[in-house]
């Protein structure tokens, strides 16, 4: 005998969060981030979602002490340490882009243009890869210096 039941309802928001309440997002960032949490704009903006699904509603204006922001935050988180969100690099290495380029796999690339009659060495592509990292550290720094605001990929 086959049983139907009723299959999960994927949860879309109707409204971007990011976009029409953009000081509330600030405000559960900032909120965490002063009890020593960190949270991507996107994330704070589904937890907060979930906290005010609770009771059948869109969106709640976020007001109130931080740690009430960040109670209703935590109630439909999941903490993570560290540690396990961003280990640390490989002994030997100040970042993981370090480790990557020096253990990056460049044979596949190394074949191909031999066979269109481009060679080109391993090394060569490495020490590409590494002018490249040196010239954007550089460039981040005279963003920094010059008081550029530093964004991650997230907008942050």
């Amino acid at each position: 005998m086959k049983h139907l039941i009723p299959a999960p309802i994927a949860v879309t928001p109707d409204f971007d969060p990011l976009a029409e309440y953009p000081e509330d997002v600030e405000r559960m960032v900032a909120a965490a981030a002063n009890a020593g949490y960190q949270v991507t704009p996107r994330d704070a903006a589904e937890l907060w979602r979930r906290h005010c699904s609770d009771v059948c509603a869109t969106w709640f204006v976020v007001d109130g002490a931080d740690q009430d922001i960040l109670t209703a935050l935590l109630k439909h988180a999941e903490v993570l340490p560290d540690s396990v969100v961003s280990p640390t690099p490989p002994e030997g290495y100040e970042s993981w882009l370090d480790f990557a380029i020096d253990t990056m796999d460049t044979r596949a690339e190394e074949q191909e243009r031999v066979s269109a009659g481009t060679p080109v060495s391993r090394q060569a592509m490495r020490d590409a890869v590494r002018a490249e990292l040196i010239a954007l550290r550089q460039k981040a720094n005279e963003m920094e210096a010059s008081g550029a605001p530093n964004l991650n990929c997230d907008g942050r």
